[in-house]
């Protein structure tokens, strides 16, 4: 029963690997789409993990006899060892508490409210897109002096593409994910780079496809912008190989093999987080007292 209990993590732990890997061979939305499902499912796998090995651990200290129905419920009848144990408090705790932080600074950040194109009077050039329904976009005046007005156009095409589609909470289920997860920090990366290639295809578009037009404006922009954590910014993440997308030829929309693996490795995945919220539902039936 103890290997069982982390054979969702372990699982969690082997789609991480593989969706990092393969998120480039599909088309930036089916990408994002495909990452941000498979940071849920690895989360509901292997959260309830650490604290069930949490409680476990709690159960069989000498202060902790009032825990021991849970672990006979579980069947988890053989003691956590001491550095598994502490490291699942340490690490259901601190992840906790970011998450906490994390969505006050989201909080922060978040403007619901609708409105136009906020020009700020900075010298420095930057272009973002502020959380929440508003889609509110900030340029800074030393942007707008830098571009001329199809570029300008294209930088406001790849921002409210970002608005348009609510990529915000893509981004923060991610951060969520990794505060909780620090294993799944290379999966949120490829994550918020799907968004930016998803929002340069936005801009390609407004541009009436010229692709070439698309890379060099972004190019420029990347030279000097920048953007406050928590915001989606046109420079944000991986300039170069989207830049190098942007003057390859276009990708198929369709890739068969990789998403039926992709999303048979989800399925399965999913099946072992479902068995897992069912012990942990389980335990707090049980109200772990007694």
């Amino acid at each position: 029963m103890f290997t069982s209990m982390w054979l969702p993590l372990i699982a969690g732990v082997v789609l991480a690997g593989g969706v990092t890997t393969l998120h480039r061979r599909l088309v930036p939305a089916l990408a994002a789409r495909t990452v941000i499902v498979s940071l849920v499912v690895i989360v509901v796998a292997a959260v309830p993990t650490l604290w069930i090995v949490s409680l476990d651990f709690l159960a069989h200290l000498s202060f902790g006899h009032g825990l021991q129905w849970c672990s006979e419920m579980l069947g988890m009848r053989r003691q956590v060892p001491a550095a598994v144990g502490a490291l699942a408090i340490v690490a259901s705790v601190t992840g906790a508490v970011r998450s906490v932080r994390l969505l006050r600074r989201y909080r922060r950040l978040r403007h619901d409210r609708p409105g136009a194109v906020e020009i700020a009077s900075y010298t420095q050039p930057f272009a973002y897109t502020l959380p929440g329904r508003g889609g509110r976009v900030v340029v800074s005046s030393g942007l707008l002096e830098l571009l001329d007005d199809d570029e300008q156009h294209v930088v406001l095409a790849h921002e409210h593409a970002h608005a348009r589609h609510r990529h915000d909470r893509y981004v923060l289920i991610g951060q969520l994910a990794s505060v909780n997860l620090p294993f799944l920090r290379p999966l949120l990366r490829r994550l918020q780079f799907s968004l930016e290639r998803w929002a340069d295809e936005s801009a390609v578009n407004a541009a009436g496809g010229d692709r070439r037009f698309v890379a060099r404006t972004l190019g420029k922009v990347a030279l000097s912008a920048s953007a406050p954590a928590g915001a989606l910014g046109i420079n944000r993440l991986g300039v170069t190989a989207r830049v190098a997308v942007l003057l390859s030829p276009v990708m198929s929309p369709r890739q068969p093999a990789v998403t039926t693996f992709v999303w048979a490795a989800i399925t399965g995945v999913g099946v072992l987080a479902g068995v897992q919220i069912h012990h942990l539902a389980g335990m707090l039936a049980s109200v772990c007292l007694g």
